[in-house]
């Protein structure tokens, strides 16, 4: 039981990981992947635009 929960957290830090550059940012990324699921966050990164400092950068 333990193991799935810590594989669990590890899939949701990974997925807090991917949203880095994203609005929602790695925690808000990570703590809503935490009390849904990263297969449900995952979509709606994709749907999410970059941060402004990234568009920012993207411009230049």
């Amino acid at each position: 039981m333990a193991v799935a929960i810590l594989a669990y957290i590890i899939v949701c830090l990974l997925t807090g990981f991917c949203g880095t550059h994203r609005r929602m940012g790695f925690w808000g990324t990570f703590v809503f992947a935490l009390f849904t699921t990263p297969l449900v966050v995952l979509p709606v990164l994709f749907v999410t635009g970059p941060s402004r400092r990234v568009e920012w950068r993207q411009r230049d």
